[in-house]
């Protein structure tokens, strides 16, 4: 019996998710779960700031969204988790989030935590989208 789901992997995700074993995203109908996402560059490198982590996470995120037929503005729901100072990361956040993702806004939870995944990563963000078509 197949699964309910569509396991969504854009190629420049495949390694990693082969070695972790998970989609970077699920389409369910027209509903698209994505993993968290941590503020890698598309080389795999780290930068060590938040404001770029952030930017990076966006552009990740765009890509998967792209890779099932949505786009950022299809995104209904956010979930943040941050390292470090939480209050100022989520105010920064709010800037580069606000460069991405255009009125009317999904729904957003973000949370401070003591680590993440990938060590160095200040910021992992979890999204929730429905597509159009």
């Amino acid at each position: 019996m197949p699964k309910p789901f569509t396991a969504i992997v854009p190629p420049f995700l495949k390694a990693t998710s082969e070695t972790y074993q998970f989609a970077p995203a699920v389409r369910i109908g027209d509903q698209i779960l994505i993993s968290g996402i941590v503020g890698v560059d598309a080389e795999g490198r780290l930068p060590p700031d938040f404001r770029s982590q952030a930017k990076n996470v966006f552009t990740t995120l765009e890509a998967i969204l792209n890779e099932s037929g949505a786009t950022l503005d299809d995104v209904a729901s956010l979930n943040s988790y941050h390292v470090g100072d939480l209050h100022s990361q989520l105010r920064e956040l709010v800037d580069v989030k606000a460069t991405r993702i255009r009125p009317p806004h999904p729904i957003w939870t973000g949370v401070g935590v003591t680590q993440l995944g990938v060590p160095g990563a200040l910021l992992e963000i979890s999204a929730v989208a429905v597509a159009r078509d």
